[in-house]
């Protein structure tokens, strides 16, 4: 790591550092971008899924509710805009059932079998209709107005042609609204009894003959008119009932598909919440883990510029007061412009730490010489000879010292040489002549340290 730190230069670390700040800060951007995509397409699916769901959901059982409502409705009242409004709340109830197919989410059994019982029923019901209208929608309709008709012919005359017969039509006129009111086959078997007691009190009667068979032929058309009334009531009952149990058929199913999406509504929203709460956790990790990284990267990045300075200063200090030993660290080869403060550095110390060897052994020298001079007896000039060869020994090794980076020097240039040569056009004489400088100094050195 150092290394590679020390390839580059102050301008490179500096852009480097920058270059990864970015990286990371664009990272998180991207992170961020597809979290939102990834939260927009899961709220795009609640919506548009889920929510519609619910929503043609929620639409299908208003549609059926508002759709018996009239049906019941008509059949109490027998209002003829009321079908007219069932069949409305029909086709918009399809149209809801037709765009819930439309949802994948959705089984298409369900789909198909909510259109077919909203068609059977609204058959049912147009049936019914039809049924209503041939019986007549009021008493003056239908077969409520050809009924109605016979019974007051038929009053009439009994009243004008036998008044003593007037009991008897009056009980039948009676039984007749206690069916028309209550229903009931009671009913019905009540006035077929007296419609025949009716006929046989007729025939029984004075009358000429004419008036006898005009009597006879109303009472038939009255029995007629009753009956056809009575069968119609039959057929409305039985298509009531078929289209009673067609609703009862549909509107669990309504219920059940309702109560679905609002299930998957619910668990949707809640599995949505706790994704977002889990994205949003990791963002934030992903933010501090990403904040901690910048800092500490920029803590070793300054560290890794500040930490050289920081050491060349106490050197430089320490020199002014001493000679200290410890030199700045530096890679080989290094490009960085510390490093190239530090080798100053480092050569200003081995210069002075040098200069102060030499200093010492030569005045060690001086002195041992001056001792030998004045020395009186032989062991003082022996003790003076034996300093001099010291300081000697030590002005030696300074050299030896000196010859060896001398040595390193010609190693540097050859080796500089050696990359340039070929390189420049025009130049490799002088390559040349500074390879060939570099060797002879070198030659030199070696034949000083062989003497």
């Amino acid at each position: 790591m150092n290394r590679v730190a020390s390839r580059l230069r102050i301008g490179e670390k500096i852009g480097i550092g920058f270059g990864v700040v970015l990286i990371v800060f664009l990272g998180v951007v991207w992170h961020d971008q597809v979290v939102l995509r990834s939260s927009l397409a899961d709220y795009r699916y609640l919506t548009e899924v889920v929510g519609a769901r619910q929503t043609h959901a929620f639409a299908i059982e208003s549609r059926l509710a508002r759709m018996r409502g009239a049906a019941d409705r008509f059949l109490m009242t027998r209002d003829p805009l009321l079908p007219d409004a069932v069949r409305v709340e029909a086709d918009g109830m399809t149209a809801a059932i037709a765009a819930l197919a439309r949802i994948d989410s959705v089984e298409r059994r369900t789909v198909d079998l909510l259109g077919a019982l909203t068609q059977e029923f609204r058959s049912r019901f147009s049936a019914i209709e039809t049924a209503w209208r041939r019986k007549g929608l009021d008493e003056n309709s239908g077969l409520q107005g050809a009924f109605r008709a016979s019974a007051h012919e038929l009053e009439e005359r009994v009243a004008r042609a036998l008044p003593a017969l007037q009991t008897q039509v009056l009980q039948l006129r009676r039984r007749e609204k206690d069916y028309l009111l209550r229903g009931g086959e009671e009913y019905v078997q009540m006035v077929e009894g007296i419609l025949a007691v009716l006929a046989l009190s007729i025939d029984a009667s004075p009358l000429e003959s004419g008036a006898r068979a005009h009597l006879s032929s109303l009472v038939r058309d009255y029995g007629r008119d009753f009956s056809a009334l009575v069968e119609q009531d039959r057929l409305i009952g039985a298509l009531t009932e078929t289209m009673n149990r067609a609703a009862e058929r549909i509107t669990p199913l309504v219920e059940e598909t309702l109560a679905e999406a609002n299930a998957l509504m619910e668990r949707s929203s809640t599995e949505l919440a706790a994704t977002l709460v889990e994205r949003a956790r990791l963002d934030r990790s992903i933010a501090i883990a990403a904040t901690l990284f910048g800092v500490i990267f920029a803590m070793l990045l300054t560290h890794r510029i500040v930490r050289p300075v920081r050491l060349m200063a106490e050197l430089l200090d320490r020199l002014t007061h001493e000679n200290p030993s410890e030199r700045v660290a530096i890679p080989a080869d290094p490009r960085d412009e510390i490093m190239a403060m530090a080798i100053s550095v480092n050569t200003l110390a081995d210069h002075k730490s040098t200069f102060d060897r030499w200093w010492r052994d030569a005045m060690r020298e001086a002195l041992a010489l001056r001792d030998a001079q004045m020395a009186g007896s032989e062991i003082e000039r022996d003790k003076a000879t034996q300093e001099l060869r010291q300081a000697l020994a030590g002005k030696v090794e300074t050299l030896r010292g000196l010859q060896g980076q001398l040595l390193r020097e010609c190693e540097r240039v050859l080796k500089a040489s050696a990359r340039l040569e070929g390189r420049h056009a025009g130049q490799d004489e002088d390559v040349q002549a500074l390879r060939r400088a570099a060797e002879t100094v070198r030659e030199l050195l070696e034949v000083l340290d062989t003497a």
